[in-house]
This record gives C-alpha cells, structure tokens and sequence, in this order.
C-alpha cells in the first residue's frame, strides 16, 4: 500500500503550482491529502517527534469546555484533535473534505467516545447557526488561504455566542538561530521524512513553501479579529514553530 500511496501523491500537483496547470488549489488540497491519509498519523507523530500530542491537549485545554458542550472540528483530517477533545465535552464533530481522511477517522472511533465525522467543506458547513460550544482546527488554514475568511466566517456562524475557537497552525520563530533551525528542518530533513513514512516528497516540499508563505501571528490575529472574534489571543510553542490561536464570539454580535 505504501507504494501505491507515494505513486498516486506523486501524480498530484502541489497546490500552490496547480496555477500553471490550469487546476483548482482546493481540488489539488483534496487529492493530496486523500493519497497522503494511509501514512498521514504516522508521517505527523514521526516528523514532530511527538509533539503533536502537546499541542493538542494544549488546544483543548485552551476552549475552558464542560461536559455539556458540542464541538466542531474544521478540517479534522484523520481526527486526531476530536479524539483529544472526548474527555473534555458532550459530543465532538469532525469534518473534512478529503474523503480518505474522513474513512480513516472513522476506523478509529470506539463505542462510547461520542464522535461522529462527515465529509464537508470548511468554507460550507452544513451545519446549523450558533450549533457549537467549541470550534477548532489544526494546521489547516494554510491548505485553505485562497478562501480563509470565507472559513473563518463559517466557523464564526456556527459557533455560539460566548463560545471559542481554537486554532493550531505552524509559524515562522522569531529569533534567528531557531528560525534557521526550522527552516532547515522543513526545507531538507521533513520531505526526507516524509519520503520514508510515505513514498514521496513532493507534499513536503509544498508544507515548507506554505509555512514561509503564511501569515504571522499578528496578521493571523487581525484576520480573526475582522471576521468578527473579540479576546483574541496567541501562544507560542515550541520554540515559536507553532501558534495557538483563540478567540470568542460575542454575545452580542452587530449584524
């Protein structure tokens, strides 16, 4: 399976050069992560050296839930992050438009755990108004930037009012040695990585590219802030390699 994997990811153009073949960023997101999803936790543990498991109880810790809350994961992959969050609320919804990543979240729940997954699309949640307690996300606001604040803002409709969103995605360090650190790490030794877990290299090469593309947290913050979140805030982990973004919905929103 692994071959078959690294061939199929191969054939795929990476989503921010599907312009010059005439394609969709969107549709060029999906393929790649349904070929990447039979080694995708393996590729996201080994490549973190375990870190991911920190930044998600640090997530959920972040959303100050009880056990009455539902929450909504957006772009949930492999739903990783909605499994962290079972103990900590009534019921967790994960979604996302790759089909693969959502068929393998699936396999993974165990009776009891009180998550339910469905294949969506993050900027047309099929969800009704004010539905959560909760919204979260974890290193997919890159994978959606062409469209990130009609993302936002439905993560924002959803959500009810007094309600939080926690958001996970990877940043650029501030002081110079880490920074070279890290973009040593993701510019060489990840797709080398990501070879080894996957069979190929070409999605690894376009993580480092976004990650250099993307916005910093200060930008990131302000965009939250335009699409309507108020006590937006932001912690670094990790040396400055990952941000944790926050931020509220009021309980009076101006229409």
């Amino acid at each position: 399976m692994g071959d078959s994997v690294g061939q199929k990811v191969a054939q795929t153009v990476a989503p921010d050069q599907v312009g010059n073949s005439g394609g969709s960023f969107n549709s060029a997101v999906r393929l790649m992560f349904n070929a990447l999803a039979p080694r995708y936790d393996s590729f996201n543990h080994f490549s973190s050296l375990g870190l991911d498991y920190g930044w998600r109880r640090a997530t959920v810790r972040s959303l100050k839930l009880t056990e009455s809350d539902l929450v909504l994961d957006i772009a949930t992959g492999t739903g990783d992050l909605a499994f962290a969050t079972t103990q900590s609320a009534r019921g967790i919804v994960g979604c996302d438009f790759a089909v693969e990543m959502i068929r393998r979240a699936h396999a993974k729940v165990r009776p009891g755990d009180g998550t339910w997954f469905h294949v969506a699309c993050a900027e047309c949640l099929p969800y009704c108004d004010e539905r959560f307690q909760g919204v979260t996300s974890a290193f997919a606001m890159r994978n959606v930037k062409p469209i990130l604040e009609d993302v936002l803002a439905e993560a924002f409709r959803v959500l009810e009012p007094g309600g939080r969103a926690a958001i996970l995605e990877f940043s650029r360090p501030r002081m110079a040695p880490i920074r070279w650190g890290h973009s040593f790490y993701t510019r060489l030794l990840m797709p080398r990585v990501g070879r080894f877990v996957t069979g190929t290299v070409e999605p690894f090469h376009y993580l480092y590219r976004s990650i250099q593309e993307w916005y910093s947290p200060d930008e990131f913050a302000e965009i939250l802030r335009t699409v309507g979140f108020a006590n937006v805030r932001y912690r670094m982990m990790s040396f400055g390699t990952v941000a944790l973004h926050t931020g509220t919905k009021p309980t009076a929103c101006r229409l």
